[in-house]
């Protein structure tokens, strides 16, 4: 009985001790309570409210750095794909260009894609026209220093036309960026700008890029690749987030914006939620050669943003340079007109290219004039509430709220399925007793009812102050399941309270580094352990968190096994399969005993693959569609094609080997010569395939599945697979 408190029958009654005790109150209590309370008002109004302008300022800079994330890591990709085809010609590299210009249609953030060849001056320009379309641009040489533009629509189709020529291009390799990418030789961020050596697109809106050097095995520039953001793609998310539902927009006259500081030290309006058309900015107004899209901010036609840049100019004059700041900034500045306001602001990348500020600003009289309605508020509420009663008095408020408030904040965290023992109020009163005595009594029974069911599906039970019902969801779930291997030969020679002992380390051990992945444990079958991840709660990656528990199992196995053996247990060996796919989960049973669990192929397939790990001595087996989405992050290699027991329908399924992080060259060759091994027996290529696996074992001579396939392609170049043969292996496996 943990922290039982008095008995039940002990304690004076609350509600006499109340009615006494309000007889005594005095009436100036009240009035002191209420001018304290507007004080305190008004400060917590001021505070407030700039506690929300930085997270406004925040929230946009988190906006804006999700976007140009998104540049970066498909720059690279496109980087990475042009880097393996570069000196390709053919089918390979044209594909590669369709994907670019199919995945700039479908990209809404996307402006345009640029390819430069360091050795030629060679430039291939894709653009995405108002209209989706697809223009491509390409430089060319053609002798003596010149270079010649030519203009295609239907790029790469069978009706691919060129529209525009110009015999006059400059060499590309002379441009600002490029020479600065030579000297760095490092993606970075590329500033605003217009395009003006190409005729074609000196018309259109300026833009910004993400560029990626690409270089040869002796670290030579070769070229570069670039994917550009539009300034209006920026403005239009600025624009999103200006007219969300009550806005500081709305309720402070504020306005968010992006400034890049130019490579000559202007600040230039490169992000601002509004339509740049002749009647808002007139043409006569800053136009700064940038077709009306970008202005120098001590012209911008808003004279929030020019009263910014006095802003900026004044910090800068102490020696404070906003751009290289680690933190949100928060000032007040007067405008022309008289009219204070209040800016926050933070650097995306302090110290880093792109130098760009995110910020947003509110009229502070806007801000101020809350903190006064508010406070109006609160004394008007209070002498209403000391005129209907008499107030309660200091050493009554605390004698009854302090306990009161601490079990208040103990429900709230119990709601919330943090769940632990505290120690009792000290109270005179009965009421509160029982109260306190009957929360640690029902933390009893949550914590142990949360042994058995998982505890994300307790805590959203609590939180939803509803009983649990029968219902089931289609989602997709990454399915895991662990199984030990011959642990039922094992178990015969342990004592029981071992055996116990043993299982409970190893099913506590799986629990732990699962749940610490974001993952739940549906189930324990003996040994066995279930587990998914994206539910009850959605989990981003779910894939790649299924993959790293396998692999952290595996790991955490070798220290477990060590301290087994040294106590004298027995050394135990885990298989583990893994799969993504739509199943049914929720609460499934009946009105009286439900059980939250997943059920459907995909649960089916995890099942299978543990046990297919049996046929190819392996320990961790993944489907297709698993290793889809961890190819970035995980080292895998392909074990066969597979219609696991049950199952027509033949899958992909491959090996577990590590995080990518810890490839080594030897692993790598070992991945290459499977893959390549692989192809060559899909194709039929017996000989060729065990030649592939026979090197895997020249340096790794124990490798199981190099050794696995070439007993295999030995039997089949004896006894050859039928023409239609498609490679598929029928697992017979549980």
């Amino acid at each position: 009985m943990p922290f039982f408190i008095k008995s039940g029958n002990e304690g004076s009654s609350l509600k006499t001790i109340l009615i006494f005790r309000i007889v005594l109150a005095v009436f100036t209590i009240g009035i002191t309570l209420t001018l304290f309370s507007l004080g305190v008002s008004l400060w917590q109004t001021r505070t407030l409210m700039q506690s929300m302008l930085k997270t406004n300022a925040d929230s946009i800079k988190e906006k804006v750095e999700f976007m140009m994330h998104g540049v970066e890591v498909d720059a690279k990709m496109y980087a990475s794909l042009f880097q393996k085809l570069f000196n390709t010609d053919g089918d390979q590299k044209k594909d590669l260009l369709l994907f670019v210009m199919e995945n700039l249609k479908s990209n809404k953030d996307y402006d345009g894609f640029a390819y430069f060849d360091a050795k030629t001056g060679m430039v291939l320009r894709i653009v995405k026209e108002k209209s989706a379309d697809i223009t491509v641009i390409e430089v060319k040489p053609k002798g003596n220093g010149i270079f010649t533009t030519t203009v295609y629509k239907e790029f790469l189709t069978n009706k691919q036309a060129e529209i525009d020529n110009d015999p006059n291009q400059i060499d590309p390799r002379t441009f600002f960026f490029f020479s600065e990418m030579k000297r760095t030789n490092k993606p970075s961020w590329i500033n605003s700008r217009q395009v003006k050596s190409i005729k074609y697109l000196e018309k259109s809106s300026p833009f910004l890029s993400f560029a990626v050097p690409l270089n040869d095995s002796q670290g030579e520039l070769l070229g570069v690749i670039a994917l550009d953001v539009g300034v209006i793609q920026l403005e239009e998310l600025l624009g999103e987030i200006t007219n969300q539902k009550s806005n500081f927009s709305e309720l402070y006259e504020g306005v968010p914006f992006v400034i890049e500081k130019s490579n000559d030290d202007q600040l230039l309006v490169i992000g601002y939620p509004h339509k740049h058309d002749e009647e808002e900015f007139p043409r006569s107004l800053g136009m700064n050669d940038y077709s009306g899209y970008l202005f120098l901010a001590d012209e911008h036609p808003d004279l929030r943003i020019q009263t910014f840049a006095k802003l900026f100019q004044s910090e800068k004059n102490i020696g404070n340079d906003i751009f290289n700041n680690e933190f949100t900034s928060i000032e007040a500045f007067t405008d022309t007109n008289g009219e204070t306001w209040v800016y926050s602001w933070s650097e995306i990348k302090p110290g880093r290219k792109p130098d760009w500020v995110v910020g947003v600003c509110v009229k502070r009289k806007a801000t101020s004039a809350g903190g006064i309605i508010m406070g109006r508020m609160v004394f008007m509420s209070l002498i209403v509430m000391i005129i209907i009663m008499i107030p309660i008095g200091i050493k009554n408020g605390k004698s009854i709220g302090e306990p009161l408030e601490k079990m208040a904040a103990d429900v709230v965290k119990i709601g919330k399925g943090d769940i632990s023992f505290s120690i009792s109020p000290k109270s005179n009163y009965r009421e509160i007793l029982q109260l306190a005595e009957g929360i640690e009594k029902m933390k009893s029974g949550l914590l142990s009812f949360r042994k058995y069911i998982p505890y994300k599906v307790v805590n959203q039970v609590l939180a939803s102050r509803k009983t649990a019902e029968p219902f089931a969801e289609k989602k997709e779930l990454s399915i895991f399941f662990s199984d030990l291997e011959n642990f039922t030969t094992i178990s015969e020679s342990l004592e029981p309270d071992k055996l116990v002992k043993l299982i409970g380390d190893h099913l506590a051990m799986c629990t732990n580094i699962i749940q610490s992945l974001d993952g739940t444990v549906d189930k324990y079958i003996g040994d066995s352990v279930m587990a998914f991840w994206n539910a009850p709660e959605n989990c981003e990656n779910h894939e790649l968190k299924a993959c790293q528990a396998a692999l952290a199992c595996q790991e955490q196995m070798v220290l477990f096994n060590e301290r087994n053996i040294a106590e004298g247990l027995p050394l135990l060996k885990m298989r583990i399969g893994i799969s993504t796919g739509t199943v049914f989960v929720g609460n499934i049973g009946s009105e009286d005993r439900l059980n939250y669990t997943a059920v459907g192929d995909t649960v089916n397939l995890a099942s299978r693959l543990e046990g297919t790990n049996k046929t190819y001595k392996t320990w961790i087996l993944i489907s297709d569609k698993t290793a889809a989405g961890i190819r970035e992050q995980i080292l895998t290699r392909p074990v066969d094609k597979v219609a696991v027991k049950g199952k027509f329908n033949s899958i992909l399924i491959h090996e577990v080997l590590g995080k990518k992080e810890n490839e080594t060259p030897e692993l790598r060759k070992k991945i290459d010569l499977t893959v390549l091994g692989f192809e060559h027996y899909l194709a039929m290529r017996f000989q060729q395939a065990a030649d592939c696996f026979t090197q895997i074992l020249g340096f790794n001579k124990d490798d199981h599945l190099a050794l696995f396939y070439i007993e295999r392609c030995k039997g089949f170049l004896v006894f050859p697979p039928p023409s239609d043969w498609d490679g598929t292996y029928i697992s017979h496996s549980k």
